[in-house]
């Protein structure tokens, strides 16, 4: 079998054909298409084609407009590319200085030289749909005097592609189904408040606290008034910085965790077990470590010993041994004391920080509140309601696609979700993108199936074997088997 030929029928995209050489006379019989293609790349269905003017002759005043339209067989389905106007010169000049109707003003146009051979290259392309795996027929209609009444254009058929079933349709992808349970979230976020020294009794309109409290009150405000929305928990873990005797730090962060905690609670008439006892960590290395790290050794020459330092305080505190930590930051103010001032100055006030985190859980909705939830909320929708969103759909059409697409912007670390749009991506012929989301997908047998179509898109035949043996060894589940069936069929026939 021809290799290009094979490669076109293995991606299942058979979607460019051939002219005779002497190309396709258009209506008026002067314009001449020839090399007319058409690739599926990704999202987009791409059109490009030569156009030969060399017979083509206008008036002073005239202008022809050529319309590629994507038409499937059946006629149900068509798709415009954008229009090419062929001015005459005097027509090409009042183009250029604005003087033009509406309808033609925001597209291509060119001038024809007049009795010279002349041959425009033309590309445009339209989003690529699922009938556009199908058979049908590429047109060019011409509006001869540009003056837009489509209903009068005389139409040319170009390209048609006639052929069986797109091979995808045999390998039949299978969707994977999220679990209906719909978990309670957590939603973290951090406040820099700040206290008087060796206080911790809130104070609201002290320095930047009134910007910091809005960071957790904004947001509880939203969930509270939401009836979509309970709130289950808000838990407050204070820091504090390592300057300072350990226990006393230990003291100041837990009393100021709960200042605030206590502060929140006066605002919302929420039950008391919502609100968390706060927690503490009396002195935040952590934080210094990966201030560290973004300090270049000319500001801070003994890096390297302030990194050993908050290392060993982390692993002795991680034993329980916290007697060595004053004694440890104590050694560095005194070896270092410009660059300990330098970081006690311009990173340990970012040290002192309060996390705050909500628990918090979104109602069920029946399939028709989902369905208005995802025009509106769609971040209030589960990974299932999402997938019960799609199915509403026509089945892999654009805004199924588009439904999967957004349940994945909100679930990115879902594997379901990334297999759900691999499959999209494959059946749109986007292999790049689905190799990217299928090392996301998991190893379920649904996503080893799907690993198997890419392997048989991309002509390894053997390696696609072995995957559809392995997935049908993951699952003894009727409908997936039917579907590894499907495959081994259609590598059966590719191969031949």
């Amino acid at each position: 079998m021809n290799i290009r030929f094979l490669r076109i029928m293995l991606s299942g995209l058979l979607l460019a054909g051939l002219l005779p050489a002497a190309g396709q006379t258009l209506s008026d019989g002067q314009t001449v298409a020839r090399n007319v293609v058409l690739t599926p790349q990704g999202q987009w269905m791409q059109l490009s084609m030569d156009l030969c003017l060399d017979d083509l002759r206008l008036s002073h005043s005239k202008s022809v407009v050529v319309h590629p339209v994507l038409v499937s067989l059946d006629g149900t389905r068509q798709s415009a590319f954008e229009p090419l106007v062929i001015d005459s010169r005097a027509q090409h000049v009042l183009y250029e200085r604005g003087i033009v109707g509406e309808t033609y003003a925001g597209v291509r146009h060119v001038a024809r030289r007049s009795g010279k051979p002349q041959t425009e290259a033309y590309h445009s392309a339209v989003r690529f749909e699922p009938w556009m795996q199908e058979a049908y027929e590429l047109r060019l209609g011409e509006d001869l005097c540009a003056c837009g009444d489509l209903s009068e254009l005389a139409y040319v058929p170009a390209l048609r592609r006639d052929v069986p079933p797109n091979p995808l349709d045999l390998i039949a992808l299978s969707d994977a189904e999220p679990s209906p349970l719909k978990p309670a979230r957590n939603l973290h976020g951090t406040a820099f408040i700040n206290f008087v020294v060796d206080r911790w009794e809130m104070k609201p309109d002290y320095m930047d606290n009134r910007r910091e409290l809005r960071k957790i009150t904004d947001t509880l405000n939203i969930m509270v008034a939401d009836r979509n929305i309970t709130v289950d928990r808000i838990k407050i873990h204070g820091w504090a910085s390592p300057e300072s005797p350990y226990e006393h730090n230990r003291m100041l962060a837990t009393n100021r965790a709960q200042s605030l905690t206590d502060y929140i609670q006066s605002f919302y008439r929420l039950p008391d077990e919502v609100f968390a006892r706060a927690e503490a960590t009396p002195e935040n290395w952590i934080g210094l470590l990966e201030a560290l790290d973004t300090i270049p050794a000319s500001v801070l020459p003994h890096k390297a010993e302030f990194r050993q330092v908050a290392q060993k305080v982390l692993a002795d505190v991680a034993r329980g041994v916290t007697t060595q930590a004053d004694r440890d930051e104590l050694g560095l103010k005194a070896r270092y004391r410009s660059e300990y001032d330098y970081l006690l100055k311009t990173v340990y006030p970012h040290l002192r920080r309060s996390d705050y985190e909500i628990t918090f859980r979104v109602r069920e909705f029946t399939l028709e509140e989902a369905c208005q939830i995802y025009l509106t909320h769609p971040d209030q929708l589960s990974l299932y309601e999402f997938w019960q969103v799609a199915n509403t759909y026509e089945r892999h059409g654009a805004d199924y696609n588009r439904c999967m697409e957004k349940a994945f912007t909100y679930y990115p670390d879902s594997t379901v979700a990334a297999l759900n749009v691999a499959n999209a991506a494959l059946r749109q012929g986007d292999v790049q993108r689905a190799k990217v989301l299928l090392t996301k997908a998991g190893q379920s047998p649904e996503a080893t199936q799907a690993r198997a179509v890419l392997a048989i898109l991309e002509q390894r035949y053997d390696e696609a074997a072995r995957l559809l043996d392995e997935a049908e060894r993951q699952s003894t589940a009727a409908p997936l088997r039917a579907v590894i069936a499907k495959n081994r069929e259609a590598i059966g026939k590719l191969k031949k």
